[in-house]
């Protein structure tokens, strides 16, 4: 259909296995296993990895990586020539030096093998952990529809193209637009509407199978609760407040799984806070909180990073 690049920033942030010359990179827990053992690397060479991985056999420049990896710092040619150098000899035996990520000369680097790519959003998975959406050599199963509007199926690609069998549909589910693939000739699935109410019960309880659930059934986290413009992720950060006990852990997985999902951490609400302003502020969660880091991280790094968008914008009240 198109090249694998221009896939929306929202599946870009997926939680994806990326399979490649018998290694393993898994985006969900940031870790990168050669020939069954995993190897210990640092951020930025992953980082490097993943954005060679989005565009396999294409060249991706240097300007292009130093943009992506190292948004908003100025660093030298070298920082991105060792960080490839550390991938090279990660892979060690599975096919290091140039077979895997080639040199081109002048321009950047390619990654130079297939790729095959498992998409495992918090939406797309069936009750036994397999992935959902089309079967092996069959046809999508309209049953799965909504499965499918955030999860294209498990394939091998070729070195820029990838296709999806059967047709697009739209319908509007929880407030959202969501795209789901269908059998030729099948009627679209009818998806339960989860009513703004329920998901803030979901939310304050930090319910995450139940939130799952919901980003299942095409709810969207973006929809506010309330006239003030507060979404899911500034509804989860508020029990940093009213519940000082409240299980870190569990806060932070909520939010990812939102985040993941699509949830934007760059809206403001009608007094300029911003999803990572909420949190970082001490009368919420505060600045050492793990959700804190977790959203300053990916408002400043990563894929196409908001900066400092993330940050409150207070206007006057006249």
């Amino acid at each position: 259909m198109g090249d694998f690049a221009s896939v929306t920033p929202a599946l870009r942030r997926q939680r994806r296995r990326w399979l490649f010359s018998r290694m393993v990179f898994d985006e969900a827990s940031w870790t990168l296993v050669v020939e069954g053992r995993q190897v210990d690397i640092e951020t930025k060479p992953l980082e490097v990895l993943r954005e060679l991985l989005l565009r396999p056999g294409e060249v991706v420049t240097k300007g292009e990586l130093l943009d992506a990896v190292w948004p908003m710092v100025t660093v030298v040619e070298a920082s991105l020539t060792t960080a490839v150098r550390k991938l090279r000899r990660a892979f060690g035996g599975a096919g290091g030096d140039d077979a895997i990520i080639e040199t081109v000369s002048g321009l950047g680097y390619r990654l130079a093998v297939p790729v095959e790519i498992e998409f495992r959003p918090v939406q797309g998975h069936g009750p036994s952990g397999a992935q959902t959406g089309t079967p092996p050599g069959g046809r999508p199963d309209p049953s799965q529809a909504h499965d499918a509007a955030v999860q294209p199926p498990r394939g091998s690609w070729s070195a820029q193209k990838w296709s999806v069998a059967g047709a697009l549909v739209l319908a509007l589910v929880g407030g959202g637009l969501v795209a789901a693939r269908m059998a030729p000739g099948a009627a679209p699935t009818v998806l339960p509407r989860i009513s703004q109410a329920d998901a803030k019960d979901a939310l304050r309880a930090l319910d995450l199978p139940r939130v799952e659930r919901m980003l299942r059934q095409g709810w969207n986290p973006n929809t506010p609760f309330d006239a003030e413009g507060n979404a899911a992720l500034n509804e989860v950060l508020n029990v940093c407040s009213w519940n000082p006990g409240h299980d870190k852990e569990k806060l932070l997985l909520v939010a990812r799984t939102l985040y993941d999902a699509g949830a934007r951490i760059d809206v403001r609400n009608v007094w300029g806070d911003t999803p990572y302003s909420i949190a970082a502020a001490k009368r919420y969660c505060g600045p050492d909180h793990p959700v804190t880091q977790m959203l300053r991280k990916e408002c400043y790094t990563g894929y196409n990073p908001p900066g400092d968008k993330c940050l409150a914008k207070y206007v006057a009240k006249r």
